[in-house]
């Protein structure tokens, strides 16, 4: 049997009225679809057109519905479909539809619901009491994946497979158990609806004494006792070498290796770049890749190859930057999981049709001593961490604020974006800069408002 939905859906809670085949139906019908599909109200010059295409298709033969259809996939077609308006539109009608829709894709991937449709239609959605409880509802109800999952893929660049030394050029780890994977990329997105959920401060992103973890999770950082599928926060043991915060995340430090090696550069480029907010520069095209697996690099310490690799002058300006800072990671091995000693080199097995890189030859103590971008020295992972909770909270800070301009907006924050930036970092600072606090001030600042 064949089965018509009804249209309009239930959920739109709208009464359409009697439909019949004449124009009235026609044009309340195309006003409604028009009205849902643009996120605002729509006037009577701007559906003319369509109607136009509707009248065409009757007059070609099409049915009612096949008419209406013609002229719904036009509207489909335009701008105001495929673009948000800007909040600045000078039509205050517009602009509050706009800022509506704003807040509803950025905070939960759809466009807006009835509440937000009705605080539009009312002008409140300028009052900062009023967006304040529309984001706390957004990222409390259960649409809230809908960002924390593309934001923080997005920023901490986890599109990556879990080591390239996996999916990339065809090579796999057999040691990754089944879920194991999924749950260490889990691990952070959980983690950051957690800060979120709890209005965390900033530093916690660095710095913390709990995870979230299941029981693979559990079973690959040595916990006992914690069982299910589910991450839950996990208070860690005092003497857990890796702490709290997304650099300890072994989801995070699998993706920066490469066949079978701590990368050190991909490690210490990533930091820079997504946590401190201060990105290298890309390498020039003509540079020779540093490979340690090549038979004249074997065995040599990481120390010796990047210095070897410095005496080009085209890479010293780059990577006495970026490696110092990677060294603080060469703790976690390639599953991420925390090791004290490390091979002299890494070679190819097979088993079972997967491949692995399995360390060889003799074993040394790992070499975390580093330094930060401004000059700071450390000795341990630990070490590192705590100076970047004390020097660079709020560069970390400062770096977040821009993905999520640029993830609120789709334009990178200008000159006056930042200076606005940095005045609600020196309102957050004394109170800690909470994570949940610093988003609504992002959401009501001129930066996201366009005013």
């Amino acid at each position: 049997t064949n089965v018509v939905a009804p249209w309009p859906p239930a959920s739109w809670q709208i009464k359409a009225g009697e439909i019949a085949d004449n124009a009235a139906s026609a044009k309340r019908l195309l006003a409604l679809w028009t009205e849902r599909a643009w996120r605002r109200p729509v006037k009577d010059s701007e559906l003319a057109r369509f109607y136009v295409l509707y009248e065409k298709s009757r007059i070609d033969g099409r049915s009612f519905d096949n008419a209406l259809r013609d002229a719904f996939q036009s509207v489909l077609l335009s701008a105001p479909f495929r673009y948000l308006p800007a909040i600045s539109d000078p039509d205050p009608v517009i602009a509050q539809h706009a800022a509506a829709a704003r807040l509803s894709f950025m905070l939960a991937g759809a466009p807006p619901d009835a509440e937000l449709r009705r605080l539009a239609e009312a002008g409140k959605l300028r009052d900062g009491a009023v967006l304040d409880a529309q984001v706390d509802r957004l990222l409390d109800g259960p649409h809230a994946d809908a960002f924390i999952r593309p934001f923080v893929t997005q920023w901490l660049e986890m599109g990556q497979p879990i080591t390239l030394a996996m999916e990339n050029i065809q090579k796999q780890d057999f040691r990754f158990g089944r879920h194991l994977k999924t749950s260490m990329q889990d691990e952070t997105l959980t983690y950051f609806r957690e800060l979120l959920a709890g209005n965390r401060p900033v530093r916690e992103l660095i710095r913390s004494d709990w995870t979230m973890m299941n029981d693979v999770l559990a079973l690959h950082y040595g916990y006992d006792g914690i069982t299910g599928a589910q991450l839950r926060k996990v208070t860690l043991r005092p003497n857990d070498p890796r702490g709290g915060g997304i650099l300890g995340h072994a989801g995070i430090q699998s993706m920066l290796c490469w066949m079978g090696e701590n990368w050190v550069i991909y490690r210490g480029a990533w930091a820079l770049r997504q946590i401190l907010n201060a990105p290298p520069p890309p390498p020039p095209l003509e540079v020779p890749e540093l490979n340690p697996s090549e038979k004249k690099n074997q065995g040599k310490p990481f120390r010796e190859l990047l210095k070897q690799h410095q005496e080009d002058s085209r890479c010293t300006v780059c990577h006495r930057t970026i490696d110092p800072m990677g060294f603080a990671f060469q703790n976690f091995d390639l599953s991420g999981r925390w090791r004290e000693l490390e091979f002299e080199r890494y070679q190819r097995e097979e088993i079972d049709g997967k491949i692995a890189w399995n360390g060889a030859g003799k074993t040394r103590p790992v070499d975390t001593t580093g330094q930060l971008p401004r000059g700071e020295t450390f000795k341990t992972f630990a070490e590192c961490k705590d100076l970047m909770v004390k020097h660079y909270q709020r560069d970390a800070a400062l770096g977040l604020m821009k993905k999520l301009t640029l993830y609120a907006t789709g334009r990178e924050p200008d000159v006056t974006d930042l200076a606005e930036i940095r005045a609600i970092l020196d309102k957050e600072t004394p109170r800690e800069m909470p994570l949940r606090d610093v988003l609504k001030s992002v959401l009501r600042s001129r930066v996201f408002s366009g005013l």
